[in-house]
């Protein structure tokens, strides 16, 4: 029947097929003649199809038999997806969704990192273009970022200047 693996895990689908009598066709296939092995399983899955079907109407059967989940978050109900996967498929998606985890980790703490050098960046140019700072801020302000201020210094060794002092 559908959703049967090597580890006897049952899908909730086969809880919805109620007719008994399936196993038995199911079991015949392997004795019949083979232009009827094709017309014995159209027949098998037609009827487990009318099966399924036919319980959909009755929402408290549904939720009995597991098709009411309300999973809290996509990792919750990845997992429980799992329950009804064969094992090695079940453990490649569980390992799967832990790089996942461990990479976003590691991406937010790039951006932290990134948005803390940032800030000190935009702290460091503050101060270089405070017009309370000495006449050598003002004058580094007023000029281009390749000439000289009256203390000698570029636009670009200032910057350098004050980046090396907060290290």
């Amino acid at each position: 029947m559908f959703g049967l693996n090597a580890m006897n895990k049952v899908h909730p689908l086969d809880k919805l097929i109620t007719d008994d009598s399936l196993w038995l066709l199911e079991s015949m296939v392997a004795f019949v003649d083979y232009p009827f092995k094709r017309m014995l399983v159209m027949l098998i899955k037609y009827k487990e199809l009318m099966s399924i079907l036919n319980c959909l109407d009755d929402r408290n059967y549904i939720s009995d038999c597991g098709f009411d989940c309300h999973p809290k978050c996509t990792e919750d109900m990845i997992n429980d997806m799992c329950k009804f996967m064969p094992g090695d498929f079940s453990s490649t998606i569980k390992n799967m969704n832990k790089m996942m985890n461990m990479m976003n980790t590691m991406n937010s703490m790039n951006m932290t990192t990134a948005a803390n050098e940032g800030d000190n960046f935009t702290n460091n140019l503050s101060h270089l273009f405070n017009t309370n700072n000495s006449d050598a801020s003002k004058n580094t302000l007023n000029e281009s970022n390749t000439t000289d201020s009256s203390d000698g210094e570029s636009l670009y060794d200032s910057i350098i200047n004050i980046l090396d002092n907060n290290k």
